[in-house]
């Protein structure tokens, strides 16, 4: 009888409990979270557009990006394009790079256009199908240098097409 095993009925005669083999390591997750914020103390709308929420992650070798957020249309009339810019900084708040997000399609007045709420909901694919629309991915086969050094974002309204007519600001680019 080899030795390992012989010890393991030893220890079963006398009623001890071998110790359990070492469990597998969790997958570390490929991204990391960025601090998702206003870019000023007020968070006053822009163009009557009130963002709601929002959150940003990198992947951790530099190779792509996520940024999803949660809006309200707070204007009187239907909004039919909202465009979103959001700036990427590095720890001493630098810009390092932007992103950005064109929806388009019929946001009411007072509804909550809804996003994912996390990293996990997003990996998981937690919710409304709909909610990747309220997101922007980048990826790429080579690792960036501003996504390496990346730490904060900041969300900015570039632009709103109203049901109306109108626009903000008022000379809104066309897509």
């Amino acid at each position: 009888m080899r030795r390992g095993a012989a010890a393991l009925l030893a220890l079963v005669a006398i009623g001890a409990t071998p110790s359990p083999s070492p469990s597998p390591r969790p997958t570390p997750n490929p991204y990391r979270q960025l601090d998702f914020a206003s870019p000023t103390l007020s968070a006053q709308p822009q163009g009557r557009i009130a963002v709601t929420g929002g959150w940003a992650a990198v992947k951790r070798d530099g190779k792509g990006a996520v940024v999803c957020l949660s809006f309200k249309n707070e204007a009187s009339v239907a909004a039919t394009r909202v465009a979103f810019e959001f700036s990427i900084t590095d720890r001493s708040g630098a810009n390092v790079a932007d992103l950005e997000l064109d929806r388009k399609g019929t946001f009411s007045p007072g509804v909550a256009i809804e996003g994912w709420q996390s990293l996990s909901d997003w990996q998981g694919g937690v919710g409304h199908r709909g909610y990747g629309e309220n997101c922007k991915t980048y990826s790429s086969g080579v690792a960036a240098f501003p996504l390496l050094s990346a730490r904060y974002v900041t969300y900015h309204v570039r632009a709103v097409e109203y049901a109306d007519g109108h626009s903000w600001p008022a000379s809104s680019p066309q897509p």
